[in-house]
């Protein structure tokens, strides 16, 4: 068990290139970091106002979203200041698209919206009319959108249409989600009942199931190391092993993983 030490209640979490875990405190209105070895380092930024979620970007810098109308907060990989976005909105989850301008975000509401982060501006909804609430989004490397919205979790694609709807009986308070490392699956939790859910993508079946131990109205939010998301993807080039020698056909593939979240 990992303790913040800051009091109440925490809720997004993330991890690093390097392994290290964000918590976002969001009665406390800090964000905690801890080590790969899950000792407390202490607090990264400042400056929130209720933080729900942190994510990372291409170069490793950090965004905050604050609900109590501090909008996006970044800062770099030290927890230096950089720039605040939407001053004034209300930003509840969110994930960045791999333009490493467009931010997705909820507000508990029935629409996913979006902002463009470098110009701050306000953009045209990415999904509207979804029902329920939506709480925690993912970005997939294919541009489907996976979120957690209260009654049932959807799956949107990268036009903001719902392609499917994941369920399973007696949850109806999802709130949490992140993507499995496999890319063919995701983890879900119910805020109602502290049970956690790997479920398939594909399928919709359950592949793994466990319940946190700890009362009910407690589970806000999950963090997978090793999460593969839109931000970040295999880029794959293939050159020939030898092209001065005509008797060597062979090719070699070479692979670079850009860790962008």
């Amino acid at each position: 068990t990992l303790n913040t030490a800051q009091g109440r209640f925490t809720t997004g979490m993330s991890f690093d290139s390097a392994g290290s875990l964000y918590v976002t405190n969001f009665s406390a209105n800090s964000v905690s970091r801890f080590n790969i070895n899950g000792n407390l380092i202490g607090t990264f930024g400042s400056g929130y106002s209720t933080p729900e979620m942190i994510i990372f970007d291409s170069s490793h810098n950090a965004w905050v979203g604050n609900i109590s109308g501090g909008g996006f907060r970044h800062f770099d990989a030290l927890g230096n200041f950089i720039s605040a976005k939407a001053s004034g909105t209300r930003v509840d989850f969110m994930d960045l698209q791999p333009d490493q301008s467009t931010m997705l975000y909820t507000q508990e509401g029935s629409s996913i919206l979006r902002w463009d982060v470098v110009n701050d501006v306000a953009l045209t909804p990415f999904a509207s009319s979804l029902g329920g609430n939506a709480y925690a989004l993912r970005i997939r490397p294919n541009g489907d959108v996976l979120v957690a919205n209260g009654a049932n979790i959807l799956r949107l694609n990268s036009a903001g249409a719902i392609v499917q709807t994941y369920d399973v009986a007696g949850q109806n308070s999802w709130f949490a989600i992140n993507l499995a490392p496999d890319g063919t699956s995701f983890w879900s939790a119910d805020f109602g009942t502290s049970n956690v859910y790997r479920i398939d993508i594909a399928s919709g079946a359950v592949i793994s199931t466990f319940n946190t131990g700890t009362a009910s109205s407690t589970v806000f939010g999950l963090a997978v190391k090793g999460e593969i998301t839109v931000a970040n993807q295999l880029f794959i080039s293939v050159a020939p092993k030898n092209s001065t020698n005509p008797i060597n056909t062979q090719h070699c593939i070479t692979a670079t993983v850009v860790n962008q979240n």
